[in-house]
């Protein structure tokens, strides 16, 4: 069942599932301070009527059929979809691994980005959106309706890399790559951003027995976690040469649990547009050279073992 207190973080998740997005609404789901209001889906590791469907299974599987979840934007804003890399490491329908029962529960009819602009308008609380996909669906919100940003309290992103390479080009991060126009609409929002990317998803890493410690402690949900993690680290042996799991996107949910699980430095963050070499790059103004004011907090440092720890005990209640 949902949780609803008034004392409970208002969030939204906008995801493309995509196995660590998977991890991230049953973090979000097991959270005793957050409240789900609703899901929002978007192309990017797979196709959206996979994305959505892979919600919709996570959901129904974890026993909350109740959270609604808005089927959205299905390419990005200028570009062709972009999912090449997505489909070698999530699987053809973007959560290989375990087979888990097909949803039950419809999708709602209303599109995510008409779902953002109602909720955002007609709540009486802010509400922190939680964005673990290419941007497009916010940029498209912000974009018919930009008052929505009064409402929102703040948006953590999972994407960009600023210190480490790129993991669809050399300088760029696979979600910020498939739609560089949305995110450069975000990152100039003027709302209140927290970028977590690769420079610390990348050092937050699932190993071999920390699986093995989930699988063990025998909850369904623990067990069905470290099946998608077997199939998540079997890809990175693939295709990275090292077997490991970054779950990439639980991060986000972390932070709102545990709020010095990252670190994090306030700067100016843009996104390159047109260079093929750096379409899709973070550039951030490390140095306060530009005269920028400082539009997002990137993260530093990540505590890698209470992250570990959090997964675990919250993926056995």
């Amino acid at each position: 069942m949902v949780k609803k207190n008034s004392e409970l973080k208002k969030i939204i998740i906008d995801c493309d599932p995509g196995h660590d997005d998977a991890i991230a609404l049953l973090l979000a789901i097991k959270a005793d301070n957050l409240e789900i209001l609703g899901v929002t889906t978007v192309a990017g590791n797979s196709e959206l009527h996979n994305t959505t469907r892979n919600a919709r299974k996570i959901l129904d599987y974890a026993g909350y059929p109740d959270i609604d979840v808005y089927s959205g934007c299905d390419r990005p804003m200028q570009r062709e979809l972009f999912r090449l890399t997505g489909a070698i490491i999530h699987g053809e329908d973007g959560l290989g691994g375990p087979m888990l029962p097909p949803p039950v529960t419809p999708v709602k009819a209303e599109h995510a980005v008409d779902y953002l602009i109602r909720t955002l308008r007609d709540t009486e609380d802010r509400i922190i959106l939680i964005v673990t996909g290419p941007m497009t669906n916010i940029a498209a919100a912000m974009e018919k309706a930009p008052d929505i940003k009064d409402n929102i309290d703040k948006i953590i992103v999972m994407g960009g890399a600023i210190f480490e390479p790129g993991n669809i080009t050399s300088a760029a991060e696979f979600n910020i790559y498939v739609d560089p126009e949305a995110a450069k609409i975000v990152f100039g929002s003027g709302c209140e951003l927290f970028l977590v990317s690769l420079d610390v998803t990348m050092k937050a890493m699932f190993f071999e027995e920390d699986i093995e410690t989930l699988r063990n402690q025998g909850h369904k949900i623990s067990v069905v976690v470290a099946s998608l993690l077997d199939f998540f680290a079997e890809t990175h042996v693939k295709h990275f040469g090292f077997k490991a799991c970054p779950i990439h996107d639980a991060l986000c949910v972390g932070i709102l649990i545990e709020e010095n699980l990252i670190e994090f430095k306030k700067t100016f963050v843009d996104v390159a547009l047109h260079d093929p070499l750096t379409v899709g790059e973070t550039v951030a103004d490390l140095w306060g050279i530009t005269g920028n004011m400082a539009n997002c907090h990137i993260a530093m440092r990540v505590d890698r073992e209470k992250f570990v720890r959090m997964i675990c005990e919250h993926m056995k209640k």
